[in-house]
């Protein structure tokens, strides 16, 4: 029989005493030979490496949980995991032997085609139509191919991101020329100071830094502008909207422990980024080089719908969708977008959020149920941008900046618009169920098409 830990409701402290049993565990078996029978059996390879590849890409723990619970049964394996942000924890036994799973998660990046190729492999070996061996090496074969886009196209789809979030925060032409150049000189900077092994803990701060450096520079060659606006363009592919919407819905299913980690990564981000913005913005005003601070003229009806298909191509690229899946980015970008004005149309700007991911949840939901293939790949962009990491971006940037009540103010604004979005999101499950992995192979259809 096999057993595995799996509820994300468990203290830190308990998850401290769980982990030494575990190593505790592992050694005994390591004696006995047990480890060796783990080493040996290609399923609880396999069931590894899939969740080692899977757990950095944004899946919430009951998603994960899914893919996983549904590989293991279908392997003929009863498992159970205690699923973490940082780790996934199992221990397994049957009646010959005692079996560890301790799996360390690292944060990833957002790669829609590396999940949507690893689902179908993952759907290929439950449906029988490929074995254990074959599914891990299907999947080492996937994690080492080079990334689809080059990097010159990566770098100029920063670019685009950050004019395009620019007129969706209602930034006019002045903001948009000052927002290509920031975002590509922000996306430069990171490409850079990513390969440098000591600057990997400053990659946030320092990229922030750069783009407030670079956004006041620019004030003084272009026409004015709101730096602001476009200072959370250009790092908007680093605001943690989604870890702050994922760390809500953990909460609000009852995994406490992993809402709560998710959620305080998510403030850290937050403050990284403010820390930056705030050191360099006091160096210029000690040095009276702040450049005037007008606010965005606003974005006309045209140029926000012409923002929507730059948008889709900007996050094809940085989240690495497939040129196929391009007109379906497109789709949850505009779906998130024409929420979010409707929404703000009928029941106000507060609650325009709620609307904009119900809306988007729908999509994606009937996306996956129907076309059996993951959600995320309408989703993601759709609530990238919906963009709640810019809001709380600006209240932690108010604290640092001593503007107490100000930023208290936006902070709690944050909590509740991500509040907005998880609630959207939910109500939108429970109308129209995503196909799970499960459902897949109830079906028949194995993933097929992802």
């Amino acid at each position: 029989m096999l057993a595995v830990i799996i509820d994300g409701q468990y203290s830190a402290g308990a998850l401290a005493v769980a982990s030494g049993a575990i190593r505790g565990l592992a050694y005994a078996m390591s004696i006995s030979g047990a480890t060796t029978a783990m080493i040996d059996d290609p399923r609880i390879d396999f069931i590894e490496s899939l969740a080692t590849a899977l757990a950095p890409l944004g899946q919430t723990t009951a998603e994960l949980q899914d893919v996983l619970s549904t590989c293991a049964d279908a392997l003929g394996l009863q498992i159970t995991f205690l699923i973490l942000p940082t780790a996934i924890l199992g221990v397994s036994t049957e009646e010959e032997d005692e079996r560890t799973i301790l799996i360390s998660v690292s944060e990833g990046a957002v790669d829609l085609e590396t999940l949507g190729l690893l689902q179908h492999i993952a759907a290929d070996v439950v449906a029988g139509r490929a074995d254990p061996v074959e599914g891990k090496r299907r999947i080492e074969e996937l994690l080492a191919h080079p990334p689809r886009f080059p990097l010159w196209l990566r770098l100029l789809a920063g670019g685009l991101a950050a004019a395009a979030i620019a007129l969706l925060l209602g930034g006019s032409m002045r903001e948009v020329v000052a927002a290509v150049p920031t975002g590509l000189g922000v996306a430069v900077f990171y490409q850079l100071s990513a390969r440098v092994q000591r600057l990997q803990g400053l990659l946030e701060l320092s990229s922030a830094a750069f783009a407030t450096c670079l956004a006041l520079l620019l004030g003084h060659v272009l026409s004015s502008f709101d730096s602001t606006t476009v200072i959370i363009a250009a790092i908007v592919q680093l605001l943690p909207g989604l870890r702050l919407t994922m760390g809500v819905s953990e909460l609000a299913a009852g995994h406490l422990v992993a809402g709560s980690s998710r959620l305080a990564g998510a403030a850290m981000t937050l403050l990284n980024l403010s820390i930056g913005v705030a050191v360099v913005s006091a160096i210029f005003e000690r040095l009276h080089e702040m450049p005037a601070q007008p606010q965005a003229g606003g974005a006309s009806a045209a140029m926000v719908a012409i923002s929507v298909p730059a948008a889709a191509l900007a996050f094809t690229v940085t989240q690495n969708a497939r040129h196929r899946d391009i007109g379906w980015v497109f789709l949850g970008v505009a779906v998130a977008v024409a929420g979010s004005r409707f929404g703000a149309w009928t029941v106000g700007s507060q609650l325009a959020v709620g609307i904009a991911s119900l809306a988007v949840g729908l999509s994606g939901n009937l996306y996956s149920r129907y076309l059996r293939r993951p959600k995320s790949t309408m989703t993601v962009p759709g609530l990238t941008v919906l963009v709640p990491g810019a809001l709380g971006f600006e209240g932690v940037f108010a604290l640092v900046s001593h503007s107490g009540s100000v930023g208290a103010h936006v902070l709690v604004s944050t909590v509740l618009l991500a509040a907005g979005l998880v609630v959207g999101l939910m109500v939108a499950e429970s109308i129209v169920p995503p196909r799970s992995l499960s459902g897949r192979i109830k079906k028949g259809t194995g993933g097929g098409g992802v």
